[in-house]
């Protein structure tokens, strides 16, 4: 497995003490940098920022102020090319509208990053709705398949109003058995792209077309903000727990099928614990492993929500946690 490391452009993104706190507990280094040449902490907050800078877990990156970003840039991505190991794999979190220029210059130079872009903390706006990234729409088949419905979706005039008649849409425009189709269906409403009343459904307009208008060409830096920095750090800290590799979907539900009979009743418990709260499963990773918590007290919790997710039970797309059909089917 790969080293991990966090860049915080701190340029309208200052984390909190309690932030960097939380996730110096999870990864070896912390990157920061400020093109302006800005930072600010309260004196007690310093104390404890200082530590961390003595001892390695805070890095501060030099920076040069200049017209054109990529220059600003440059110094930054140098830095980094001295001070991380090979193969290390760098989490860029930025407010900045420019940083899709950072993760090409640091792709240029070999390094290994991904971008959660963030909205600006000076902008006051009503928290939008996040769909998932480019890279793991592309990684994911389900996902992929879930693009290709909206995109033919955004061009009929006609649209399914009940379960059914989105399953058989389903079925005849990516041309799936009933089985996967109703899986497509599971994760329309998960995604909340489908509202489900009952039997009876409508669209969201709004999330269809941010559906509809990705392109899955574009530069995989070019992530749809999320709603704020402290959603971004918990993002951060759960990845770091979770496996870096997550299985395929369907070869884990394949997986999960083919050895019902071998899996341990914990897990077994779990999915009929699960299926009974019906509609009102948890979204948020925290919230699901805090809920485990209380219902199996003596279970390793993190060991569950692994197996869970290999073999298909759950599937988290770095912003919620999605069911799968078995899950949400009464």
């Amino acid at each position: 497995m790969s080293a991990k490391a966090v860049l915080f452009d701190l340029e309208n993104n200052m984390p909190t003490a309690k932030m960097l706190r939380d996730l110096v507990q999870h990864y070896p280094t912390l990157y920061l940098f400020n093109c302006k040449g800005q930072f600010a902490y309260t004196l007690e907050d310093l104390t404890e920022f200082a530590m961390w800078v003595n001892t390695g877990q805070v890095v501060i990156l030099d920076t040069a102020q200049a017209k054109e970003k990529e220059f600003e840039y440059a110094v930054v991505v140098g830095q980094l090319m001295a001070l991380l190991e090979p193969d290390t794999h760098v989490e860029v979190i930025s407010a900045a509208k420019t940083s899709a220029i950072l993760i090409e210059l640091m792709r240029g130079s070999a390094l290994t990053c991904s971008l959660t872009l963030i909205q600006d903390a000076a902008e006051i706006s009503k928290p939008k709705y996040k769909i998932p990234s480019l890279d793991v729409i592309q990684r994911k088949p389900y996902l992929k398949m879930v693009k290709q419905y909206c995109d033919a979706l955004a061009n009929m005039s006609g649209k399914p109003n009940t379960i059914d008649s989105l399953k058989n849409s389903v079925m005849n425009i990516l041309q799936l058995v009933p089985e996967k189709a109703q899986h497509v269906v599971g994760m329309l409403i998960n995604l909340k792209i489908v509202k489900r009343y009952d039997e009876q459904i409508n669209f969201r307009k709004k999330v269809l077309k941010q559906w509809a208008q990705l392109h899955l060409e574009q530069d995989q830096a070019e992530l749809v903000p999320s709603t704020n920095l402290a959603q971004a750090v918990e993002q951060l800290q759960i990845s770091a727990e979770l496996p870096s590799a997550e299985p395929d979907l369907q070869k884990a539900q394949d997986a999960l099928f083919k050895d019902f009979g071998k899996i341990d009743p914990v897990q077994l418990e779990v999915a009929k614990k699960l299926r009974e709260l019906k509609n009102d499963k948890p979204k948020d990773i925290y919230a699901l492993r805090d809920l485990l918590e209380q219902m199996f007290p003596k279970a390793d919790v993190r060991l569950l929500l692994k197996e869970l997710i290999e073999k298909g039970y759950i599937y988290w797309n770095g912003h919620e946690v999605l069911y799968s059909h078995e899950m949400f089917l009464n």
